[in-house]
């Protein structure tokens, strides 16, 4: 498979919908994760101006000053707020793959965890790491946390719809990961790659090549130059350019693990504009990493191991996986 499929998910969300169109939808979504790992989506019921809206907002906040910025500005917990330009490459992750790069990505970030959750124990343990207070900016953008919030939640719903295609699509019954995923420690990333005036060091991208770490992520781009490219198996960079209100979605390394690799997490990267591009305007990129519960146990999925096929790797703590993942991509230089 040389290109990144576009599936349409609507006669999943159809009740009327043909036992065979499901089974077709479903052969689809299979075959994209077995040959590339990623898929474009159209008929997720999202509206097209909910997403328009919510890029706007991301714009806005990052078109502000830095002084501006600041008091949002991610120190104590640093996978909550904003994160300038230079203080992270996803690259990094790489590192024991022997991969990772010499310089930072050329991004922003904002980023915003789980809220609205239970007062309870689990919840309570986990407030310093996975449920982290979220950080927000001051009085001087009163619509950005409605409106990510909202955007958060619909992307949580439409990753717990995925999860169940999933779960169809590997012969497992429909609501299999439910139990796993009902505590996920999901993230919304709001990436934004600016213009910029000094030409990048050798080797320097606006998002480094990497694998993502948990389930799935659904990505929501604007569409100025310099995107996201997937690797594709003739060992070739390819650009991914989608239609409005179409959204990415790519597995990660953990629904790797719980396929047996019978899906395959890809490398990808956000490439960086031409340098003589005739359009100068900052791209912005809606990411939601979605993630499992912290304390799910990740081992093969019975429908993916045989006598042919052992399983390939140990079982793993979601939270320990994904927290080694995510301690890496700060780091100024990477390690092991």
């Amino acid at each position: 498979m040389r290109s990144v499929p576009v599936i349409d998910l609507a006669d999943y969300f159809d009740a009327s919908a043909t036992p065979a169109a499901r089974a077709s939808l479903l052969s689809a979504v299979d075959r994209a994760l077995c040959e590339i790992g990623f898929l474009c989506v159209r008929g997720h019921q999202v509206p097209i101006t909910t997403i328009e809206q919510t890029q706007s907002m991301a714009r806005a906040f990052f078109e502000m000053s830095s002084a501006d910025k600041a008091p949002a500005r991610a120190i104590r917990h640093r996978t909550r707020g904003w994160t300038p330009l230079g203080d992270h490459s996803l690259g990094y992750s790489m590192a024991s793959e022997g991969s990772a790069p010499s310089a930072p990505d050329l991004f922003e970030r904002y980023r915003i965890g789980p809220f609205d959750l239970p007062d309870d124990d689990y919840s309570r343990a986990r407030l310093a790491t996975v449920f982290a207070p979220n950080v927000w900016p001051d009085e001087g953008m009163p619509g950005f946390r409605p409106v990510m919030s909202a955007w958060y939640r619909t992307m949580s719903r439409l990753s717990r719809d995925l999860m169940r295609v999933f779960a169809l699509t590997l012969g497992m019954p429909e609501r299999w990961f439910d139990g796993r995923i009902d505590r996920e420690m999901s993230s919304l990333a709001i990436n934004y790659y600016p213009v910029t005036d000094a030409p990048p060091e050798p080797g320097q991208l606006r998002a480094s090549a990497h694998t993502d770490y948990g389930t799935l992520t659904i990505v929501a781009p604007t569409g100025e130059a310099g995107g996201l490219q997937v690797m594709t198996r003739d060992r070739g960079w390819q650009d991914i350019a989608i239609e409005p209100g179409t959204f990415v979605v790519n597995i990660g390394d953990l629904m790797a693990q719980w396929s047996n690799d019978r899906w395959v997490s890809t490398l990808h990267r956000v490439a960086n504009p031409p340098v003589q591009s005739v359009e100068r305007r900052a791209r912005v990129s809606l990411v939601y990493f979605h993630q499992p519960n912290d304390d799910t146990l990740v081992e093969c999925i019975p429908t993916c191991v045989d006598a042919e096929h052992p399983a390939k790797y140990p079982p793993v703590m979601a939270g320990e996986h994904i927290g080694r993942k995510i301690a890496r991509h700060f780091q100024v230089a990477p390690t092991a």
